[in-house]
């Protein structure tokens, strides 16, 4: 019995979930293995922490606006909307190839922020389209392993491209990855009904009527219910703290790109162990509520003892603690979500996207706020401790 349900749910990899596990994958590939380092190439440019920071608060930002005041056009065709996010993304690598100074803190992460507001909510609505209700938590746990996977494997490999190559060659290698998963989507018609188009001009003229226009929000925010929509949020400023303090913070242990590709990829590790257990026993799980504070207030503890270490034996230990317990709500909220929006699966990946991309933003912004106070950026683990202890508020 335990084996077949094991059986299934390697299976879910393949048959109708195969073509959207290796876009995912490609697109995780090239963020896993070159856009780890980013931040660490703004530091070697010479750029200081507050505009790394900025960096990652316009990646956010733009993603929120575009969900928030042009999602029409995002869903109205997934492929064109999905090919327009992977031009972005190698347009992203090649922009940090090229550029510097302040156009290299402004102009790329607007490029990467399109990106995650193109890809992420047509990729997911398929996702929910081809799961059912009753067996959808354990299909969202294979395509929420496949990042922690990959990472436990492609920092090493960016940190080796960066040792012995440099880093334009490891984002030329990005940039390709992103190109490939282009020709996977448009040029091989992976996916039906593919119109080969960006859909930028929409997405501007979009923006342009709600924002500019009638200042409208393209969203219908009705009856959502606020415990859950306020968890998503409260995710989004931990996730969007740690965009900007752990890459940094790890590199101040680390000192070289090579070790720190090991910190991360064991940062990885232990999410992904955590990933493969949920996946495997989500859908025989039914309390999904207690699982989700679990880990919010593990995770939160976790964080904490993060916050004070002092020591690389002791940040390390935290971490990998931290990563270990964060793996139990992303997936598991998600679920939650489109169960409640079950007949209206677009509206919940919006509003999911919309929640956690605001909450990235105002996680980063607060992260500026104890910069610019004088802080240090570990004083923003005790912000995403808060964070995560809120979303035990969830039921």
């Amino acid at each position: 019995m335990q084996s077949s349900h094991f059986r299934h749910y390697v299976l879910a990899l393949s048959h109708r979930h195969g073509s959207l596990v290796l876009i995912q994958t490609l697109v995780a590939l090239a963020n896993t293995l070159a856009n780890s380092f980013a931040l660490i190439y703004l530091i070697r440019e010479g750029h200081e922490y507050i505009e790394c920071a900025i960096f990652i608060l316009i990646s956010a930002l733009v993603p929120t606006v575009l969900i928030a005041f042009a999602s029409r056009p995002i869903v109205a065709n997934f492929t064109a909307s999905m090919a327009t996010a992977l031009m972005c993304l190698a347009g992203y690598y090649v922009a940090l190839m090229f550029l510097s100074g302040w156009p290299l803190v402004l102009l790329p992460p607007i490029l990467f922020g399109t990106y995650i507001a193109t890809f992420w909510v047509p990729y997911f609505a398929l996702v929910m389209h081809i799961t059912s209700s009753k067996k959808r938590a354990a299909g969202l746990g294979v395509y929420f392993l496949i990042w922690p996977l990959l990472t436990t494997v492609s920092p090493l490999l960016g940190g080796i491209m960066i040792t012995y190559f440099s880093y334009q060659i490891l984002f030329a290698a990005g940039a390709a990855v992103a190109f490939v998963g282009l020709v996977f989507i448009v040029g091989l018609k992976t996916l039906k009904d593919i119109r080969s188009r960006v859909i930028i001009p929409e997405l501007i003229q979009s923006l342009k009527l709600n924002l500019v226009g009638k200042m409208s929000v393209d969203l219908d925010l009705k009856n959502v219910d606020w415990r859950l929509s306020s968890a998503l949020f409260a995710e989004g400023v931990q996730d969007g703290i740690f965009w900007v303090a752990v890459p940094i913070i790890s590199f101040e242990f680390a000192r070289n790109e090579a070790t720190l590709s090991g910190f991360l990829s064991l940062f990885a590790l232990w999410g992904a162990m955590m990933t493969v257990a949920l996946g495997y026993l989500s859908d025989r799980l039914k309390n999904r509520v207690a699982i989700v504070r679990l880990g919010a207030a593990s995770g939160a503890v976790a964080v904490m003892i993060a916050a004070s270490s002092t020591g690389v034996e002791e940040y390390l230990s935290a971490m990998s603690m931290a990563y270990l317990c964060i793996a139990m709500i992303p997936s598991f909220l998600f679920t939650m979500l489109v169960d409640k929006l079950e007949k209206y699966k677009k509206k919940g990946v919006l509003l999911r996207e919309l929640f956690l991309n605001a909450g990235k933003s105002a996680g980063v912004a607060l992260v500026i706020i104890a910069l610019l106070l004088g802080l240090n950026l570990f004083s923003t683990f005790a912000i995403a401790a808060v964070a995560l202890a809120y979303i035990i508020v969830v039921r």
